[in-house]
């Protein structure tokens, strides 16, 4: 059985996780470079269309739900204190996904970035 501590930092992972998966579905339902084939709507009432009959943006929103979820079961276990700052992780997942799904250029730069990121969460959340 997990102890408490290893159950928190396992729901807060978990909503990490689905904050990037939903944010990757939220980007190939808005659109990327590598469906440039698709035909997309125009005009404001046109986007708005496409998102509400995009798979990915429907899946992106359900993946929301399970968050909003987890995140409550999270927060009822770890400090605020904790909890949100860890929540920061979510940008270096984005990140990695950004570079590894929809096959971004990532600058070194921003690599440096994301791991000063993850450092300083590490500082506020090692327990």
């Amino acid at each position: 059985m997990l102890s408490q501590s290893a159950l928190m930092f396992a729901l807060l992972a978990t909503t990490v996780l689905c904050d990037v998966a939903g944010q990757v579905c939220f980007k190939l339902g808005v659109g990327h470079d590598d469906d440039a084939g698709i035909k997309r709507r125009a005009g404001i009432a046109g986007f708005v269309l496409d998102l509400i009959g995009s798979p990915w943006v429907v899946s992106g929103l359900l993946i929301y739900v399970v968050e909003f979820i987890v995140w409550f079961a999270a927060l009822s276990l770890a400090p605020l204190s904790v909890a949100f700052p860890f929540m920061a992780l979510s940008y270096c997942g984005v990140v990695v996904a950004s570079r590894w799904i929809l096959k971004e250029r990532v600058s070194l730069r921003r690599w440096l970035g994301t791991a000063a990121v993850a450092g300083g969460v590490a500082l506020v959340c090692w327990p």
